[in-house]
């Protein structure tokens, strides 16, 4: 029968001790071991292997070679999250949000754009670490008008029942609104 080697059988005994503190027992030197995988993992959180393996090598005077066991061992164990991972996980979501929005908007798609939207809204309040989101009392019962010119004619449309438009002038609306405009009509909005 072939011996396992001897950081193997730590992590063996180690990860049955987690899992059952009253039961299994560990030696000094592995308590010793999980505190450096430990403070491995609070670190892992913020910062990359390198500066990682720095900090184990000061605070518990091991070699290079060893504090890089302890961060595979560590990551192996305690399967830790960078911080810097979560936030590009969250950067990708919001940047694919946008695009979603705009796609429904290209699409004139106002069911589509109101579901993206409304996600948008939810990511960028995780993204500033909001538990509760949008403040429910800045967005009250308020009723946002618009002025539009549909042909000869001009009407105050209450933002809240865009859907109730007849298709024709929504598609119209939307058009307007979310559609580019050239150099001399970006300058005439300008001007007024």
């Amino acid at each position: 029968m072939k011996e396992l080697p001897t950081n193997t059988l730590n992590f063996e005994k180690i990860r049955a001790w987690l899992n059952e503190p009253d039961a299994e027992e560990i030696t000094p030197e592995q308590r010793l071991i999980y505190d450096r995988w430990d403070f491995a993992y609070d670190q892992l959180k913020l910062e990359r292997p390198p500066s990682v393996a720095r900090r184990l090598m000061l605070k518990y005077g091991v070699s290079r070679s060893t504090a890089y066991n302890d961060i595979g061992w560590c990551q192996k164990l305690l399967n830790p999250i960078n911080r810097r991972d979560l936030e590009w996980v969250r950067n990708y979501l919001v940047e694919d949000a946008i695009l979603q929005v705009n796609a429904a908007r290209t699409a004139l798609d106002m069911r589509a754009w109101d579901k993206a939207s409304t996600r948008l809204l939810k990511l960028y309040a995780i993204e500033r670490d909001e538990k509760d989101g949008i403040d429910p009392e800045l967005l009250g019962n308020n009723n946002y008008y618009i002025t539009v010119n549909f042909g000869d004619k001009v009407e105050k449309i209450n933002l809240d029942e865009l859907s109730k438009l007849p298709e024709k002038k929504r598609m119209s609306l939307t058009e307007a609104m979310f559609g580019e405009i050239d150099i001399e009509d970006a300058k005439t909005i300008m001007e007024s």
